[in-house]
């Protein structure tokens, strides 16, 4: 049975319950609450082997500074405690679907980025890791100049993700155990030893053309 009234009841409780839930959500991101699985780096220095001068240099040091306030980004080698080495970053083109008329429907855009975490003598605390990202684009050869844009912004996107996947990899929990044992690890020879001052890589990507069926650098 039904009663006048009772329509506008719980129409009015769900709406105080999402309020006070979002006064909460406020309350502890006010408070500095920190989301599981994300915290600050175990060393005081850190050396970021990333080009400063690119937008995703630019934005990893930005995130870190966010996660890690009390860490301090060094412009020296020889003053940081770990160091984070780029060793590769690959943007990666290929087809993964073709029409009636055997021309490229869809294409497949990935980006395979690879880093390495040492301390100040070249032990490693993140051996070397590989991050990859795909995202599917539709392709047509008749606006291949709109596509060069669409191309471009999608690889922007991509890089944004890539930069949260690396700072949870440096953020997460074991890493503070892996560094506070990297000394020991290192003296049993288990660990190999990188160079801390090894060059760092430069990304050079091709630019854009119109894709062929049968490049096989387009083939992964």
């Amino acid at each position: 049975m039904h009663f006048a009234g009772q329509q506008t009841h719980f129409p009015r409780q769900t709406w105080l319950l999402r309020g006070a839930c979002l006064a909460l959500f406020m309350l502890l991101s006010a408070c500095g609450f920190a989301l599981r699985g994300v915290t600050p780096l175990p060393f005081d220095t850190l050396y970021i082997g990333i080009p400063d001068n690119t937008q995703f240099g630019a934005d990893v040091r930005r995130a870190v500074r966010a996660a890690s306030p009390d860490t301090k980004l060094v412009d020296n080698i020889k003053g940081a405690q770990a160091i984070l080495q780029q060793v590769s970053d690959a943007r990666t083109l290929r087809e993964v679907s073709l029409n009636a008329q055997g021309r490229v429907e869809e294409y497949e855009l990935g980006i395979n980025y690879t880093f390495r975490l040492i301390d100040a003598k070249g032990r490693a605390v993140i051996p070397d890791t590989t991050l990859s990202i795909y995202r599917e684009m539709p392709y047509d050869d008749q606006v291949v100049q709109a596509k060069q844009g669409q191309i471009e912004t999608l690889y922007r996107a991509m890089q944004r993700d890539l930069v949260s996947r690396l700072l949870r990899r440096l953020t997460a929990p074991e890493v503070r155990t892996a560094f506070e044992n990297a000394e020991q690890r290192g003296e049993d020879g288990e660990t190999p030893l990188y160079d801390p001052n090894a060059p760092e890589p430069q990304r050079t990507p091709s630019p854009w053309h119109t894709p062929s069926t049968t490049d096989p650098a387009n083939v992964r």
